[in-house]
């Protein structure tokens, strides 16, 4: 197998907890997901976003690095978060600004390694 060069970090993030408003206001959490991006230093080429109704909301960040995206449940208090960057964005930073801007009361983190295979 030929060895290539797509390292990266991938952090899926439950958050529980969030207020409803929050999780229901699309320009407050296309605003945070750009902060988000700035944050960790990734480069933002494209954005798309879609308001459900009665409530709920999708919000993804096309980056140079990768993709930065978020879907919400209100009723539920709930939002996925998905951060991936295979450049020198610090992923983790972006997970934490997310935090502090949504507040949730609980949270669950996996990362995942993307581009290593698993014998090394």
């Amino acid at each position: 197998m030929r060895a290539f060069d797509t390292v990266g970090a991938h952090v899926l993030a439950d958050f529980w907890g969030c207020q409803f408003e929050k999780l229901d206001d699309a320009e407050l959490l296309m605003n945070s997901l750009r902060e988000a991006a700035k944050t960790a230093n990734m480069t933002v080429l494209a954005e798309e976003a879609y308001k459900f109704e009665p409530q709920g909301f999708t919000g993804l960040l096309l980056l140079a690095e990768s993709h930065i995206s978020i879907h919400t449940y209100p009723e539920q208090g709930y939002a996925a978060v998905d951060v991936y960057t295979c450049g020198g964005g610090v992923t983790q930073k972006a997970i934490d600004y997310l935090k502090k801007v949504l507040a949730p009361t609980k949270t669950k983190e996996v990362v995942l390694r993307r581009g290593v295979p698993e014998d090394t």
